[in-house]
């Protein structure tokens, strides 16, 4: 019986040898020294197991996670990358809509800046004491209009008349006294 057992040991052995290509130590054979032509090479067998066991993985999870049907999962995906789209392009709406916004900004704060010095160019100046007790009269002679001695004091015929509180179209007497400056 051992003797059958041993022999037995002995095919089994000699199988895996052909099967895998290994011998065992100090074991000989008829090949022993020579490749076999079946034996694939070292640098495939590495990348060979990984490949084999990354599929093992992959089904297993297939299997393990698959609590649903495969077509509800993808149906909920599916709606899932509806909303994230939706949400996405309406980013983008916003995001244009946000540039536009500071474009007119920058324009509504130069147009702010530009009629800030227009205004302050413009702004009459406030008069001190000194500067309204020095204000300057002009006696109207025979012949003088208002175009005339607003010419002669650098003013405009608008303005003598706002110093005057007259009108354009009041006539001025000979004697009468103007308010020209100050």
């Amino acid at each position: 019986m051992n003797q059958d057992r041993d022999e037995a040991a002995q095919e089994f052995m000699e199988e895996i040898v052909d099967d895998l290509g290994y011998e065992p130590r100090g074991a000989k054979t008829q090949n022993s020294g020579a490749t076999l032509a079946g034996r694939p090479p070292k640098k495939l067998l590495i990348p060979g197991a990984i490949g084999a066991l990354i599929l093992i993985v992959v089904v297993f999870f297939l299997m393990a996670g698959g609590s649903g049907s495969g077509e509800e999962d993808i149906a909920s995906l599916q709606a899932g990358l509806t909303r994230i789209e939706n949400q996405l392009s309406r980013l983008e709406g916003l995001e244009e809509r946000i540039v536009q916004l500071e474009e007119s900004e920058k324009k509504l704060l130069q147009r702010i800046r530009r009629m800030a010095e227009g205004t302050a160019r413009t702004a009459p100046k406030k008069r001190t004491a000194a500067a309204q007790s020095q204000a300057r009269y002009h006696t109207v002679k025979p012949g003088e209009s208002l175009y005339t001695i607003a010419k002669k004091y650098g003013l405009s015929t608008e303005r003598l008349c706002q110093l005057n509180r007259l009108s354009e179209t009041k006539p001025i007497q000979p004697g009468q006294k103007l308010r020209v400056e100050g």
